[in-house]
């Protein structure tokens, strides 16, 4: 296929930049009012300071708030999949162990797994290029101190982390490789490793190890190993394993002991709220002979009350009470389970304030001046809250201040929850405000407040709720943002996403990518998707402003390079649907020139590109594309992309360029479709001739046999209409019963009358009329246009029929008329 292109030409195609055509030199295609910029700054009107001199300071973007090191080893990640030069050695070195030395300080926030990626690909790669010990890579106290850090400050233990735990068992593998190593710290490694495994949902590995490191020598494993080891095993579900455990740890020094029992009722409940398994393993630590300790009776009477399983609990609850309190701990513990299981039977608030009453004369009739304290209402308010009963809950808070006790932040944590819960974000807001006292008064560190993961995920939640509010509280919304970014917290991705379509909606470009920069760099692969496919839904909203969505798709593309090629695809296709054919063909010029393996596009990009510009008539956008076509040696065309050739040239009044294509489908080893045969006969209804080209074609499909379908025959009576056949049309149209086995319906008789020249239409009317009145009146039915334009001067008023002519039936119908 030979290029005619210029110098000028090939440049612009290689910076990805729109040009005229010769004949058309004085238009230029992207209009001048759509900035293709990143991150347009709003208009400015210039004014005068003080003292009379123009401000012209520029705004800066917000730095992302990480640890540099961060930096460098994405700078690596990025140099070895484009298989460029990576940073140097010494310089990673130091960014490892300025990360690790930083998460593992007080109050440091957890490691995102996405983070640990990045650490575990440095790592490898030190590990690998290091050639002597003179040469830049990690100190085996480095990789224990690592190590120890992926046990304490990953992410949270219901987060399986698939690269924690690859980046651990490669360190625990490097660790017992070192000659340095001793037996004791290859044993601490591997202990380290099991806690892990046993902690994500991979018991039966964190098992291998044990028994691997007792075979070796019992004094190696800690009995706390194997308590681990079943409560991953019971997390995980695998109650056959729990057992066989449990008789191993008789055998090995770690009993099935009363406190182990607690444990896991405790896990069960707290993790999962799983009431049958606390049944379950409540009485088999019964009939093992196991005398339940108080918290383990606790836990399930709790269980029990949150749930209304009242009757199995009974027992439970009476032995509970045989057993007097020794501490205030134990006995507020036992007025909180009173109250609760009062609660749960349905006493009303009268009645628990007798209750509570009775309590208070009891401890004084003993000696003891017991009241009741802020612990023993939010043990109410927590029920309450776990039944999502908002009413319950606040008539719990007034029985607390009719006993003189006030809110603590257990209480206000609690509060902010079931208001959310029960959508009173007015009042959600006020106990966040309650709720900001406390943190002010934190110890040390500003984000000491936030340690609490249940806390932050609650304000994350208000911050949700508020800007998915209508009309959006914008001041109150960034009030607390910003006492988060104080603080140094980190938002959810669900608050990233609703903060970032508030401010689109403002147009506030600055601040979303502030927002982005701050936020998302931190967020695993999976999180990032969801602000990503936020964005991208944003994109494709028919009720948004082009303007506005050409914003947000550049800050898009730039924030997340790993946006996939179908999202990319559907964005250049509603730019098209748009009419902005300008705006889709930069968009495939983006997806061109990603050097990431596997982003470029594919033939189903150039088709939906070819498609789009067909449906704009643009000459321009197809020149420029089938000239980028041209020199991408990565597609071989196939009979989907001549289609979507054939629909370009012929949108754009090129048909005997469109059937040049349709001769390459035929002299190729695929050959035409269906759809190929459609769409040639539509380009002969326009072409200069088109009739020789279409009767070829036909005589072709019934010296083949092939089957006609409904939507090949009207395009023949089409192509031939096109060229003023009347009469072979009507003959056509009158044996298409016998030739087809195809009554004449809309469709055929609308695509007959729409492409006549407007002279024959009144006639075509009248035969119509008289040969098909039902058909016919049917067409007449629907709404009609003008069918004129360039290069069909001639052509009168169409009905709005579906004609679907498609490059590729795998992708969306597209319809030409």
């Amino acid at each position: 296929m030979p290029s005619h292109l210029t110098r000028r030409v090939f440049r612009q195609i290689i910076y990805n930049a729109l040009y005229p055509d010769s004949y058309c030199s004085c238009r230029p295609i992207v209009h001048h009012r759509w900035r293709a910029c990143l991150y347009p700054s709003p208009a400015t009107v210039p004014s005068r300071t003080l003292f009379g001199f123009a401000s012209d300071q520029v705004r800066k973007q917000k730095p992302p708030n990480y640890n540099m090191g961060f930096q460098d080893m994405t700078q690596l990640s990025q140099a070895l999949a484009k298989h460029e030069r990576p940073p140097p050695k010494e310089k990673l070195a130091k960014a490892f162990t300025s990360v690790i030395l930083e998460k593992s300080a007080k109050h440091a926030t957890p490691m995102e797994d996405s983070e640990i990626a990045l650490v575990m690909a440095t790592f490898q790669y030190l590990q690998k290029t290091q050639e002597t010990d003179d040469e830049p890579g990690l100190t085996f106290e480095e990789m224990v101190h690592t190590m120890y850090l992926l046990v304490n400050g990953g992410p949270e233990r219901s987060v399986e982390a698939p690269n924690l735990v690859a980046f651990a068992k490669l360190l625990a593998h490097e660790i017992n490789r070192r000659e340095e190593s001793e037996e004791q710290y290859k044993a601490r490694g591997l202990n380290m490793l099991a806690e892990i495994l046993a902690s994500r949902n991979r018991p039966q590995e964190a098992h291998d190890i044990l028994d691997t490191l007792w075979s070796k020598d019992p004094t190696l494993v800690k009995a706390q190993q194997w308590t681990n080891l079943l409560l991953g095993f019971a997390k995980a579900g695998d109650q056959e394993q729990m057992v066989r455990v449990i008789d191993l740890m008789k055998d090995r020094d770690a009993p099935f002991g009363s406190e182990i029992h607690q444990l896991l009722l405790q896990s069960y409940w707290n993790s999962a709220r799983d009431i049958e398994m606390m049944k379950k393993w409540y009485d088999f630590g019964i009939n093992r002979g196991l005398v339940p300790t108080r918290r383990a009776q606790a836990a399930v009477l709790r269980a029990c009350s949150y749930t209304n399983n009242l009757e199995w609990g009974e027992p439970v609850m009476r032995s509970y009470l045989e057993k007097a309190p020794n501490t205030e701990r134990e006995r507020n513990e036992a007025w909180i389970l009173i109250l609760q299981w009062a609660a749960a039977k349905g006493k009303g608030f009268e009645e628990l304030n007798q209750l509570l009453g009775v309590l208070v004369q009891k401890a004084k009739s003993q000696g003891i001046d017991a009241q009741p304290d802020i612990k023993i209402i939010n043990g109410l308010v927590a029920m309450a809250t776990f039944r999502k009963d908002a009413y319950a809950a606040e008539r719990y808070l007034t029985l607390g201040r009719q006993w003189g006790v006030e809110a603590d932040q257990s209480t206000l944590v609690l509060q902010l929850e079931y208001r959310l819960e029960s959508g009173d974000l007015d009042g959600a807001h006020i106990a966040y405000d309650q709720l900001k006292g406390y943190w002010s008064a934190a110890d040390e560190h500003p984000s000491h407040a936030l340690r609490k993961e249940r806390e932050l995920r609650l304000v994350n939640r208000l911050v949700t709720a508020l800007c998915k509010r209508k009309p959006v509280n914008y001041s109150l919304v960034m009030g607390i943002i910003n006492d988060l970014d104080e603080r140094k917290a980190r938002l959810s991705p669900d608050a990233v996403s609703a903060l970032a379509l508030v401010h689109l909606r403002r147009a506030e470009l600055h601040e979303l990518v502030d927002l982005l920069n701050t936020q998302v760099y931190r967020f695993s692969a999976e999180h990032r998707a969801v602000v990503c496919n936020t964005l991208v839904e944003y994109c494709l909203d028919p009720s948004v402003l082009t303007a506005k969505i050409w914003d947000a798709y550049n800050i898009l593309r730039r924030t997340f390079p790993e946006l996939g090629i179908q999202q990319r695809n559907k964005i250049m296709t509603a730019f098209f649907d748009r009419g902005r054919s300008d705006m889709a063909t930069h968009v495939f010029g983006h997806m061109r020139h990603l050097d990431m393996p596997g982003m470029r596009p594919a033939i189903e990009s150039y088709v939906l590109c070819f498609e789009g510009i067909a449906k704009a008539r643009d000459r321009e956008s197809l020149k420029m594309m089938h000239n980028m076509l041209i020199l991408d040696n990565t597609v071989e065309p196939d009979t989907s992309l001549y289609n979507a050739l054939m629909l370009a040239y012929w949108g754009c009044n090129d048909w005997n360029q469109s059937l040049v294509y349709w001769d390459n489908i035929v002299h190729s080893r695929e050959g035409p479709t269906y759809d190929s045969i459609q769409i040639a006969l539509k380009v002969c209804e326009d072409a200069r001739f088109g009739e020789r080209h279409a009767k070829d074609i036909w005589n072709r499909l019934k010296r083949f046999e092939i089957p006609l379908t409904r939507e090949i025959y009207a395009a023949y009576v089409g192509a031939l209409a096109g060229r003023s056949l009347f009469n072979e049309c009507v003959e056509l149209i009158n044996n298409a019963e016998r030739d087809a086995s195809y009554t004449p319906d809309v469709l055929l008789l609308g695509s007959f009358h729409n492409a006549l020249p407007r002279v024959k239409q009144e006639a075509m009317d009248k035969w119509a009329s008289t040969a098909y009145p039902s058909a016919w009146a049917e067409v007449k039915k629907l709404s009609k246009k003008d069918g004129s334009g360039p290069g069909r001067a001639q052509r009168g008023m169409v009905y709005n029929i579906n004609r679907h002519v498609r490059a590729w039936h795998y992708l969306g119908v597209a319809t030409y008329d």
